[in-house]
């Protein structure tokens, strides 16, 4: 698989790749995420190859925790950038450690042709590492969220003590593409529209700031 060529990828021909991503995100005051369907985002890829299919969704925080916290992503939205680069980790500084359970769900809408790659580069860490290494590397990611290639991907893997070429392996082979897709469905069945999209035990959150989310879990955890 080729690193993807927003310059001559049909659906990025006329738009700057932010003009194009305006196209499908909602605005503020209604749902501010990447919604479904996403116009001019490319088709899922096929997932052909050799596919690792049982991987269980990464999750961080303790077992027992009284509360769970699902997060449908696409690692290549912008809202959810913002999300784990600031309201996610503003939460985990406000809550007790103990009270709640973190679950990522990856929902590939795509956004972008680097979705499904770097949610696949993701889940090698997961794989070969851990799953506390996944979400180090999922954070790194995120900052890069505006220049992705195999080499950022890379980068991101040294980072965290990661095999760079697992991770590349992971991004131009997609391995974990029928897993990504089968997640996405899930998704959908359990009405997720958009990304990001947050479950707090049954309660749905679009895109929550961390006030929203922080009272969720609180509310939850006192009910």
């Amino acid at each position: 698989m080729n690193e993807p060529d927003q310059s001559t990828h049909p659906s990025w021909k006329r738009l700057p790749r932010r003009a194009v991503l305006a196209l499908g995100v909602g605005a503020v005051g209604s749902l501010a995420g990447c919604t479904v369907p996403f116009l001019g985002g490319p088709d899922p890829p096929d997932c052909t190859g050799d596919q690792i299919t049982d991987l269980p969704a990464p999750v961080s925080g303790p077992a027992e925790a009284p509360v769970t916290v699902a997060i449908y992503t696409d690692f290549d939205c912008p809202h959810c950038r913002d999300f784990f680069r600031e309201e996610y980790p503003d939460v985990r500084d406000r809550i007790p450690a103990d009270a709640a359970r973190f679950v990522h769900h990856d929902f590939p809408i795509p956004v972008s042709e680097w979705s499904y790659p770097v949610a696949s580069a993701a889940r090698a860490v997961q794989n070969s590492r851990s799953e506390a290494v996944f979400w180090e590397f999922s954070q790194q990611a995120y900052r890069h969220e505006s220049e992705y290639s195999t080499s950022v991907l890379e980068r991101v893997a040294r980072e965290t003590d990661t095999d760079p070429e697992t991770v590349r392996h992971a991004a131009e082979e997609l391995p974990y593409c029928q897993l990504l897709k089968r997640e996405r469905e899930k998704g959908e069945d359990r009405g997720v529209e958009g990304t990001p999209t947050v479950f707090v035990d049954d309660q749905k959150l679009e895109a929550p700031s961390a006030d929203e989310l922080t009272d969720a879990i609180t509310d939850a955890t006192d009910a």
